[in-house]
């Protein structure tokens, strides 16, 4: 049985709890999904938040077989609109598809990945055997629920029939903290950048006894501040996982238990349960398991297309095994980077880039930890630093501080005239 048809199993059991303090039991959320979606058909774009509703519908759209694309209620009107007119409607499908997730739809690309029943229920399992998920956890959501991180959250836990505390309030709103005091959350997740913001914050300093687990993923952490949960955990008697994953495994590939955490620093850890992994002879990592998903889409036409991957992810991340099994990332194949947990196109950035500045001059770099570096042989470019840095900040919520600007006489090029991006 799916994880989203487990009513009657938790029926009287609480879901979830709102921003209002509302709560829900599994029973009220399926009945108010069905009620939601009683005339949706086809494909459905879905505009989610952290909040009940939003979860109602998704999961009533998983059990009519509906495939659902979700996207953030944040994301640009015309985005929205060309991912409705691409994707919604009643045409034929693959049956065993069920969602559909963007790998960076904060960079607007239509192109989203096909994630079948199987895929997301697979993952799902693996994820409460390694985290060791019971119906008494109760999270707080720290993701958006469109996010495959985010979203895993929410299905582990419903999976065990837990009560997820839903919430939109950042980590910067006290009504947030108020929140994981009174709900005696047990659990938080975070990217890279949600740690930063708990250092601010002095969580580690915070009375929190109900606070037992945390997990990260989405990016690479800073060795300092994998260090300095690792040991808090361990002197505090909580757990820290940090984790590895793609949306084109559903949400996670692998882990560092706790245990090891604070000794294989810098590690991705070691397969999920139910997956494997390999290094090719170029050294990417390549993934096998059942979370892996049937493959692309950039056209409704391709929503028809079966399982392509047949259960094998090139991950486009090249990496290296130490000597007890613990993978390591040391770079990455393609021009993609992962910042604020969200993944980026280098090559979409420098083009939206190069269309609003009119300029072909203008070249981006970057990586998980620096972010990205405009890099442009156009001093007036150059001299418009603060509209690149806003232009940032209003179309993808990226900080000031992990963009550059550079200023080049000269972008290096090969004899064809290709960037030499090594050079950069």
């Amino acid at each position: 049985m799916y994880f989203f048809e487990r009513r009657d199993e938790y029926k009287n059991r609480i879901a979830c709890i709102d921003d209002e303090g509302r709560e829900y039991t599994y029973a009220e959320l399926w009945d108010m999904g069905d009620a939601l979606t009683a005339d949706c058909k086809g494909v459905v774009v879905l505009e989610c938040g952290n909040d009940a509703e939003s979860l109602a519908r998704y999961l009533a759209l998983l059990r009519k077989g509906c495939p659902v694309i979700l996207i953030g209620k944040t994301l640009e009107e015309e985005a929205k609109k060309a991912f409705r007119e691409t994707y919604e409607g009643e045409y034929p499908v693959d049956p065993a598809l069920g969602l559909l997730l963007s790998t960076s739809g904060s960079t607007g690309d239509r192109k989203l990945v096909r994630l079948s029943y199987d895929n997301i229920q697979a993952n799902c399992d693996s994820i409460v055997v390694y985290l060791g998920i019971t119906q008494d956890e109760r999270p707080i959501t720290t993701l958006p629920m469109e996010y495959t991180y985010g979203l895993s959250v929410l299905h582990s836990h419903l999976e065990v029939g837990a009560t997820i505390i839903l919430t939109n309030k950042t980590l910067f709103e006290s009504e947030f903290w108020d929140k994981v005091s009174r709900y005696e959350v047990t659990s938080m997740a975070g990217v890279p950048y949600t740690y930063e913001m708990f250092e601010r914050l002095r969580l580690r300093s915070q009375d929190l006894p109900h606070l037992k687990t945390l997990t990260q993923a989405g990016g690479h952490l800073s060795e300092e501040l994998q260090k300095k949960y690792a040991q808090w955990a361990a002197e505090t008697g909580r757990r820290f996982f940090v984790m590895y994953g793609q949306t084109e495994a559903t949400a996670r590939m692998s882990y560092i238990p706790p245990e090891k955490c604070a000794e294989k620093i810098g590690s991705i850890g070691i397969p999920i349960p139910g997956g494997s992994m390999m290094i090719a002879e170029d050294g990417e990592l390549i993934y096998f398991g059942a979370n892996v998903s049937m493959g692309y889409a950039r056209c409704r036409e391709d929503l028809a297309l079966g399982d392509v991957n047949g259960g094998c992810l090139k991950t486009g991340d090249m990496a290296r095994m130490d000597e007890e099994g613990y993978f390591y990332i040391t770079g990455r194949k393609k021009r993609f980077v992962k910042i604020q947990g969200r993944r980026f196109s280098l090559d979409q950035v420098q083009e939206i880039l190069q269309e609003a500045f009119a300029c072909e001059e203008i070249i981006c770099t970057g990586n998980d930890t620096d972010g990205i570096t405009v890099h442009t042989s156009s001093r007036q470019v150059a001299d418009r630093e603060d509209e690149i840095l806003q232009l940032f900040m209003d179309k993808w919520q990226v900080r000031a501080r992990l963009v550059t600007v550079r200023y080049l006489e000269e972008i290096p090029r090969n004899s064809s005239g290709k960037v030499l991006y090594s050079k950069l």
